[in-house]
């Protein structure tokens, strides 16, 4: 590893020797990318998957503040510990669109959880790994519901999720958090407030998710300067 972070001040001459020179050199060959965009990725087809790697190879690092949907993420999360949470962020919000966005998701998150048993716990996060590529692999929320537990990722989109991203979403959270036989992986719908689980065994995507690593650490590598 040495020997490329040499190659590579040396190929660049303006970045300095310093820890954040470090990081974005080493990000061009190991890229890490969130389990949202290796999804994308993986379940477009041909030239689509091309853009969405140029975008993300373009997009940088991440911004918390051009996360449409952190604020209420994180106002889900405290609301197990504050039940005002939630409210407090929609009557604070200032932003048109998540004026516009906001209220129905909490409206669909609460009737989720509706009068049922629930309890938190800390959700398992973990990385999904093939050859140059990192998934970040973080789920929201552990919830008990009704004595069963759940690690969930949110999904906040209009359109329902598809099977194949389901299926993808699965077999990362499956593969890499290790969870026991009393976790399940799940995606929460909150639109349209389902909760959705797998229903096939791990492993079967396993050969078909390292090729598509494998496909995106190429095209990634397309977008790299050169000499």
């Amino acid at each position: 590893m040495q020997d490329v972070e040499d190659d590579l001040t040396r190929n660049f001459p303006t970045f300095r020797r310093s820890e954040q020179a470090r990081d974005v050199l080493l990000s061009s060959i190991m890229p890490e990318i969130s389990l949202t965009d290796f999804v994308d990725f993986a379940i477009k087809n041909g030239p689509a998957q091309f853009t969405k790697v140029k975008e993300l190879a373009k997009r940088g690092e991440y911004d918390p503040r051009f996360d449409f949907w952190r604020p209420l993420r994180e106002g889900i999360q405290a609301h197990h510990q504050d039940k005002a949470a939630l409210d407090a962020i929609v009557k604070g919000l200032t932003d048109k669109k998540k004026q516009n966005r906001y209220p129905e998701a909490v409206e669909g998150y609460k009737k989720f959880l509706g009068k049922k048993p629930i309890h938190w716990f800390t959700p398992p996060k973990s990385n999904w790994k093939y050859g140059e590529l990192v998934v970040r692999v973080n789920p929201e929320l552990g919830l008990t519901i009704k004595g069963q537990k759940y690690a969930i990722k949110l999904y906040f989109k209009d359109e329902q999720p598809t099977k194949a991203r389901l299926q993808v979403v699965f077999e990362l959270m499956q593969s890499s958090l290790n969870l026991d036989g009393n976790i399940i992986p799940a995606v929460l719908d909150v639109a349209k407030r389902d909760l959705k689980t797998p229903t096939k065994p791990k492993g079967e995507l396993s050969a078909l998710l390292e090729a598509q690593a494998m496909s995106f650490a190429h095209m990634w590598n397309a977008f790299r300067p050169r000499d």
